[in-house]
């Protein structure tokens, strides 16, 4: 009987970024992830204001997906609103930090 080896696992095989890349800016990938967030996050506002329109307008909806579809969408949203609370108050102790 024999016993295959494991195989080392290689970074782009997992989805993480390849280290090294000169064409990546030092803040493209930062403004990419947040850009992906919010257009999440409006996909998902979208979706739960669609599902309620639905149920609204008597189509064949479930209730219990429309309340998931809203409270997802909030969730995300308030997600958001707490990290950019965050941000500015980080911000803001940098600010008044004295050299």
């Amino acid at each position: 009987m024999s016993i295959a080896p494991i195989e080392a696992i290689a970074l782009n095989k997992v989805g993480l970024p390849e280290t090294g890349s000169a064409s990546a800016a030092p803040g493209a990938s930062f403004m990419d992830a947040v850009g992906r967030e919010v257009h999440d996050i409006s996909d998902s506002l979208n979706v739960a204001d669609a599902s309620a329109r639905a149920l609204a307008a008597g189509e064949n909806v479930p209730v219990h997906d429309v309340m998931i579809a809203m409270e997802q969408a909030h969730l995300k949203l308030q997600l958001a609103v707490e990290v950019r609370n965050r941000v500015l108050d980080a911000y803001q102790n940098l600010t008044n930090m004295q050299l």
